[in-house]
């Protein structure tokens, strides 16, 4: 069991951690070639307020359908109805394309008001950087059945690699067409976000190669499969649908709550802090960049981590609460915590003592965007506590307490919102957003716990916290003295720093997981990180 889970993280990682990292990784030459810092900024807005929305329509339209694929797939499989795997599959293509093309013109229709509300100088610009983004929202969500169907199987390596082909084609396009467009062409800023936008469509197109070649590949092992299969139920077309609306929805719910949050950020932050505090609307979208659109690139990596692990134990949780076997439910919750937090702490802080290096890096130099990624990483361990927990509950078939805990979230950042961002501006809209998501953690944390964990499994947990906090607040020490003598002034110098100095801690990181035995109490071996010679 445990090979499985350390196996489907491997493969979960090198796609989901990978493909955010190229997402990044990119913005460097990207904003470089856009031109001055005031045309960065607006170029980022303009393109977080067309992919947030597209992000919440491709939710609405994908995000519980596959999850529920898996799930269902996961279940037949381990009754040996495998012919039934592929019967639910065969339909849930037919209704992905339909919810896709139904979603697509939606969005095309809303795009003019969502750009009005959104913090953007320019509705026109928006709005045709936000109706680009249609044609990929038609496309993917077929594409989005096929990983899910492969994430039922236990199968992890074509939903990681897939999405690396995915991202590695879409960034390429998004170089080559900003370098055509404005250092060959002389032209827009403009005209290169909405290429850039376009690029998700060319990367799909991509991921849908290599998901047809592996398929070929694999296809050998799934006719094995589909012999041996008992035969097919008789179940009605209706019935199949139905049996997929009831696992999908609170997966779309749930799958969607970031972006929802985002989006409601996206909608609201502009005509508070223009209306009740008399900033004006260029104001307005340099601080949205600041704490949305570009904290968003580097916390997506680190929540990416949480979603790696949380989505390869969604097979294994559905099949073990399908034949109740709760002592190895609690130890399969157990470990992926476990994991959960040995990744995602030391990223989230680590990154953000690294925050004037780490914003530096990837954006143009500034005191304000460094504390507020600073303040966006730390709160982004709250996003993937959330992400963790109500997956698990979810694949354990708790949709009801998922959605209940959810709907009071969202009320509660609703609630939070106006005056938060009143007194604090943007720190302000990001701490609605984390004591909500970090409230309704805490409570689904308490059922879960109340039910499957039992005295003792939960033991690395607080070794853990007390080894990252010990960690962290010696490389906030040490950062704040070298600071006092030396701080980085140009991307290189930021970029080598942050190499050298995260590589140091992660190193004394680590040397104390393997001198408190949790690194091989998770993983079952100690890493050496030192050779003694011969004598």
């Amino acid at each position: 069991m445990k090979n499985k889970l350390l196996s489907g993280t491997f493969w979960m990682m090198l796609g989901s951690i990978l493909s955010r990292v190229l997402g990044i990784i990119y913005l460097i030459p990207w904003l470089m070639m856009i031109g001055s810092p005031s045309d960065q900024n607006a170029a980022q807005a303009i393109f977080n307020a067309a992919y947030t929305p597209y992000a919440l329509f491709l939710s609405l339209g994908v995000a519980g359908f596959p999850t529920a694929i898996a799930r269902q797939v996961a279940e037949y499989n381990g009754q040996n109805r495998f012919k039934d795997s592929v019967h639910v599959f065969k339909y849930g293509m037919l209704f992905m394309l339909f919810t896709g093309s139904l979603c697509g013109l939606l969005l095309y229709i809303f795009a003019p008001m969502i750009a009005q509300r959104s913090a953007v100088v320019s509705t026109e610009v928006a709005t045709t950087a936000i109706r680009v983004m249609v044609p990929t929202l038609i496309i993917l969500p077929p594409m989005s059945m096929i990983r899910g169907f492969y994430q039922g199987n236990s199968d992890m390596q074509p939903m990681g690699v897939s999405q690396l082909w995915e991202q590695l084609i879409r960034v390429l396009f998004i170089l080559g067409a900003t370098y055509w467009i404005m250092l060959v062409q002389h032209g827009s800023y403009i005209k290169a976000v909405n290429y850039s936008t376009f690029a998700t469509f060319i990367g799909a197109l991509a991921s849908y190669i290599y998901l047809i070649a592996y398929s070929r590949k694999r296809m050998g092992h799934y006719r094995e499969l589909y012999h041996e299969s008992v035969p097919a139920h008789d179940m009605h077309v209706f019935t199949i649908f139905k049996n997929i609306f009831k696992e999908a929805l609170p997966f779309i719910f749930v799958g969607s709550a970031i972006t929802i949050y985002q989006f409601i950020d996206q909608l609201t932050f502009k005509d508070i802090m223009v209306d009740l505090t008399g900033l004006d609307a260029l104001q307005a979208q340099d601080l949205y960049t600041y704490f949305s659109a570009n904290p968003s690139k580097i916390t997506t990596v680190v929540i990416s981590l949480t979603i790696a692990i949380s989505e390869s134990s969604l097979p294994l949780l559905a099949t073990l609460a399908k034949r109740n076997e709760k002592q190895q439910i609690g130890k399969t919750i157990a470990q992926n915590i476990e994991l959960m937090l040995l990744t995602l702490l030391p990223s989230s802080l680590l990154l953000a003592v690294l925050s004037w290096e780490v914003n530096g890096v990837f954006f143009p130099f500034s005191r304000l965007g460094a504390n507020l990624l600073a303040y966006a990483l730390v709160t982004s361990i709250a996003l993937a506590l959330f992400t963790d927990f109500f997956t698990i509950v979810q694949s354990l078939g708790k949709h009801r307490l998922a959605v209940r805990y959810l709907t009071l979230g969202i009320i509660l950042k609703l609630a939070l919102q106006v005056p938060f961002t009143y007194l604090w501006g943007a720190y302000g809209a990001l701490s609605a957003t984390t004591v909500s998501f970090l409230l309704i953690s805490l409570g689904v944390y308490g059922q879960i716990k109340k039910h499957y964990l039992v005295r003792g499994q939960m033991r690395n947990v607080k070794l853990i916290i007390v080894i990252n906090l010990l960690v962290a607040l010696a490389a906030y020490l040490t950062n704040e003295l070298i600071s006092l003598v030396y701080l980085p002034q140009n991307k290189l110098t930021a970029f080598l720093y942050a190499a050298v100095f995260g590589g140091a801690f992660v190193l004394l990181y680590i040397a104390l997981l393997n001198k408190s035995g949790i690194f091989k109490e998770v993983f079952g071996f100690k890493v050496k990180l030192a050779v003694k010679g011969k004598h």
